[in-house]
């Protein structure tokens, strides 16, 4: 009912198995979402969420807390689907915890107490949602045409363009691993409309899962590219799993995203109220020296090279999706 309730503005905020392809659940969350005109939000850490051509396109729920409560607070129901009640990352002085500001008869939860596709179907047909067409009624919902990035001028590598060229030649069905933190920000956007892959994300605060989970990604799926696009000071946690990648003969392409900083730390100190003079911009700083990462993954044993401008970077990426095998680009941005 309260889905169904009019002139109510409402929110489907999805994770976990709701998240997944596996039996379809997914797409319906998405339907039920269109159905019943509610935003379709996903986790801003998501473990899994598979993605692209056919699949419903998910909100991402904003990272830093009061841009997350600030969008929640446009909603006066939220139903969480295998998804606990956002909490903030870091405690910020005077910041909020709590991420959905409504009380318990506004916020509906269903949760691990549930079998989560059970109670999918049951939702999927109690609000008629069979009746969505993916690009018929779904209110924009779902993806439902390939949409690349636009081709890019030739120029110095940054961020964005970083991402809209992986984005450009990811292969369908590709796994992406991504541990880009601060440079990947619009790949999210960028990779809306490409076919349809699963993209594997960091789970909590912690970092350096990227080449790791690159891995276990491969030995799982040995007949589906992985991408892991990684940020050069996170990837400074765990830089062994190349050596692993090149033993196995894992199917990996390693973007690395290299600031030479560990920018995400930046951040959270300027959030912090912390500056320079306490010498914190030394402390993550990695330009003194700047890590080599075109030789440290050919002392490991992986193809390695480097691109510092856009036909660079396009060549390289291009020859390592059409190659099998590990392959390490450092991306200098």
């Amino acid at each position: 009912d309260a889905l169904r309730a009019p002139g109510k503005k409402k929110a489907i905020y999805a994770a976990g198995a709701a998240t997944r392809a596996d039996n379809g659940t997914f797409v319906k969350v998405g339907k039920i979402a269109a159905s019943c005109g509610a935003k379709l939000f996903c986790e801003s850490m998501f473990s899994r969420l598979d993605r692209g051509v056919g699949f419903p396109h998910a909100a991402r729920l904003p990272y830093f807390p009061q841009d997350a409560v600030r969008e929640f607070s446009k909603y006066d129901v939220v139903l969480c689907i295998d998804a606990k009640k956002p909490v903030a990352m870091f405690g910020y002085e005077e910041g909020p915890v709590d991420l959905i500001p409504l009380n318990e008869d506004h916020l509906w939860e269903i949760d691990t107490s549930f079998n989560i596709e059970s109670a999918v179907d049951m939702l999927f047909e109690e609000m008629g949602a069979a009746r969505i067409k993916p690009g018929t009624n779904c209110g924009g919902v779902f993806v439902v045409k390939e949409a690349r990035p636009r081709k890019l001028s030739d120029g110095k590598l940054r961020a964005m363009s970083l991402m809209s060229l992986v984005a450009s030649h990811q292969p369908e069905d590709a796994i992406i691993v991504d541990e880009s933190l601060t440079s990947g920000t619009n790949y999210y956007e960028a990779s809306k409309g490409c076919p349809a892959f699963t993209h594997l994300f960091q789970t909590g605060g912690a970092i350096g899962i990227g080449p790791p989970l690159a891995v276990g990604a491969a030995v799982a799926c040995p007949g589906r590219k992985v991408i892991n696009i990684q940020a050069d000071g996170s990837g400074l946690y765990s830089p062994q799993a190349l050596w692993t990648q090149a033993k196995e003969g894992l199917d990996v392409i390693t973007v690395i995203c290299s600031n030479r900083k560990y920018n995400i730390l930046n951040l959270e100190l300027e959030k912090q109220k912390v500056t320079s003079a306490s010498h914190a911009e030394n402390l993550t700083n990695l330009s003194n020296p700047p890590i080599n990462w075109v030789a440290l993954a050919e002392g490991f044993g992986v193809k390695s090279s480097k691109a510092t401008t856009v036909a660079e970077f396009d060549q390289q990426f291009k020859k390592a999706v059409a190659t099998r095998g590990p392959h390490l680009i450092e991306a200098i941005i």
